[in-house]
C-alpha cells in the first residue's frame, strides 16, 4: 500500500483520512507518522515543513497544513473552477461528471447531500457547453446528476449513430462532382454579366436619343411659331401704311369737284 502525495491543491481532509486509514492499518506509531507524513508532502505543501521548527510533531504538522490549506479557504477557488468548467475537445461525458463531482465535494463539504447534489447537477448541463444536448437534458428533467449523465450519454449515443460520418478528405468522393458544374455556372454567369452590362448601356443610348429627337422636334416647333407671328407682324404695319393713301386720294377728289363745276359754269356763260 502507497500513500498518495499531497501539494495544496487537492482536499487536504480527504488525504488526512487517507492518512489516518493507512497509518491504522499499518500500526504507525508517532514517529512512523510523521515521517511518513513528511514524505508524503510535495510542492507548496513540503515547502511548510520550513516553518514546522526543530522538533515538531505530527499534531504540529497537520494544525500547520489545516493553517494554511483548510477547505474553507479552497472552497472558493473551488466553486470558481466549477463556474468557469466546460467540456474540453474529446473529453468523454464520465470525465467531465467525475470531475464536477470532485469539484462539488470540495466546495461544498458542509452542505446536505440533496444541495450537493443540485448543484453538481445544474453544474454538469451547464459544463456540457452543448446548446442542443443541454436542451435535451433538461427536457428530461433529471433528478440527479447520475441521471443527467445518462440522458446525456443516450443522447449523444442517438446523434452519433443518426448523422452520418463526416467523410476522409483523402477519399475521392463521387459526390464532389456537382462541384464542378457549379463552377461552370458561375462561369456562365460570369460571361452573361458583360452582356447584360452592354445590353443596358444600349438601352440607355436609345432612350437618351429618343429624348434628344423629341426635344429637336419641339425646337423645330418653336421656330415655325416664331416665323408665323413675324409674318403676322408684318402684315399688319402694310395695311396700316394703306390709309393715308385712301385719305389723300379723297381730298384730291374734292379738290378736282370744284375745276368740274368751274368748266361748267364757263360753258353755260359762253352760251
Amino acid at each position: 500500500m502507497k500513500l498518495m502525495t499531497y501539494d495544496g491543491t487537492g482536499s487536504l481532509e480527504t488525504f488526512l483520512a487517507k492518512f489516518s486509514r493507512l497509518a491504522e492499518y499499518m500500526r504507525w506509531d508517532d514517529t512512523d507518522r510523521y515521517y511518513h507524513l513528511c514524505a508524503s508532502l510535495d510542492g507548496i505543501a513540503g515547502q511548510m515543513l520550513w516553518d514546522a521548527g526543530p522538533q515538531p510533531t505530527v499534531a504540529d504538522v497537520i494544525n500547520l497544513l489545516r493553517t494554511r490549506f483548510k477547505n474553507e479557504l479552497q472552497a472558493e477557488r473551488f466553486k470558481a473552477e466549477i463556474k468557469v468548467r466546460r467540456r474540453r475537445p474529446n473529453e468523454s461525458l464520465q470525465q467531465l461528471y467525475q470531475d464536477i463531482s470532485k469539484l462539488v465535494a470540495l466546495a461544498y463539504l458542509d452542505s446536505t447531500p440533496e444541495l450537493s447534489s443540485h448543484v453538481a447537477k445544474k453544474a454538469f448541463v451547464i459544463a456540457l457547453n452543448d446548446p442542443r444536448l443541454q436542451l435535451k437534458v433538461i427536457e428530461r428533467e433529471p433528478k440527479t446528476v447520475e441521471d443527467a449523465l445518462n440522458i446525456a450519454s443516450k443522447m449523444e449515443a442517438f446523434q452519433v449513430s443518426v448523422v452520418p460520418p463526416e467523410p476522409d478528405k483523402g477519399a475521392v468522393d463521387h459526390r464532389a462532382r456537382p462541384k464542378v458544374k457549379a463552377t461552370y455556372a458561375m462561369e456562365s454567369e460570369e460571361q452573361i454579366a458583360p452582356d447584360m452590362e452592354s445590353d443596358q448601356r444600349s438601352q440607355g443610348r436609345a432612350l437618351i436619343e429618343s429624348q434628344l429627337a423629341d426635344l429637336q422636334k419641339q425646337c423645330n416647333n418653336n421656330r415655325e411659331a416664331l416665323g408665323r407671328l413675324k409674318a403676322q407682324g408684318r402684315s399688319g404695319k402694310e395695311g396700316r401704311s394703306g390709309n393715308p393713301s385712301g385719305q389723300s386720294g379723297s381730298s384730291s377728289s374734292q379738290g378736282r369737284e370744284p375745276t368740274s363745276y368751274s368748266r361748267i359754269s364757263t360753258q353755260s356763260r359762253r352760251r
